[in-house]
């Protein structure tokens, strides 16, 4: 039977304002090679990629949402080890998947096996470290894009039983990639969020003056600190992370 929505070139992106753009603009600095995009979703990001001159591999666990034209899409749960060659890509992009995931240490594994020596491993989740995520688990007791995880009916065919089940913030995933053999190299957002409101400026101030103490002797942490009070982190909606891969574990 043919399906009706192969007549739209450009699938829906499965990600939240800007961020394929996001992603794409830390590209520019890396030569084309072999690009995974897992999950893939419908095909969006894929296209940007290929338009760019990757050879993109696909994957995602619900392979039959693809819909991209000319393309292929791998079966891969990204919970499980990944049917893929060793050391076979340049880049492996996994928009807004860890957040869905029991174990990002085996996400971040899988992508260090899978990438060659200087491989860009791209990352992207929601913010929890933000302001405004920072307000909301204060004031309501979860993050921004959490909710209360409740756990739907899998029995339900109307909704889908993979949800946001896993906050992770930028120290977390900064202290797994370093132990799965990453550096980071960049980080961004895809929009920033009330950058400019008094309250927002306000409570900056306030958050910048905190642990200074702590760092003034230590140029590793002052590093890090230097990260978590830059715009991305502290007004960022969605968290956007590239790493290069220095060594195999």
């Amino acid at each position: 039977m043919r399906d009706d929505r192969l007549d739209d070139p450009r699938p829906a992106a499965d990600a939240a304002e800007g961020v394929h753009e996001a992603v794409l603009a830390l590209l520019k600095s890396d030569p084309p090679g072999q690009l995974l995009d897992a999950p893939a979703g419908e095909g969006a990001f894929a296209i940007h990629a290929r338009e760019r001159g990757y050879t993109v591999v696909c994957g995602d666990i619900t392979p039959a949402r693809f819909r991209a034209r000319d393309m292929t899409c791998l079966k891969l749960d990204l919970n499980q080890p990944w049917d893929l060659k060793s050391e076979s890509f340049d880049c492996v992009v996994s928009i807004e998947a860890v957040e869905h995931l029991e174990n990002p240490w085996h996400l971040v594994r899988e992508a260090n096996r899978v990438l060659k020596t200087q491989g860009t491993l791209i990352l992207t989740t929601p913010n929890i470290l933000s302001i405004r995520s920072r307000l909301s688990y204060l004031l309501r007791g979860y993050p921004n894009y959490f909710t209360y995880m409740v756990q739907r009916d899998s029995r339900s065919k109307a909704e889908r039983p993979i949800d946001h089940i896993n906050p992770i913030g930028f120290l977390e995933l900064r202290h797994i990639l370093a132990r799965c053999g990453f550096t980071i190299d960049q980080v961004a957002a895809n929009r920033l969020q009330k950058r400019n409101s008094v309250v927002s400026s306000l409570l900056k101030r306030l958050i910048s003056s905190r642990g200074v103490s702590q760092v003034r002797d230590d140029q590793a942490k002052a590093a890090v600190r230097e990260t978590l009070l830059s715009d991305p982190l502290l007004f960022g909606e969605i968290l956007i992370v590239k790493a290069k891969k220095l060594m195999d574990i």
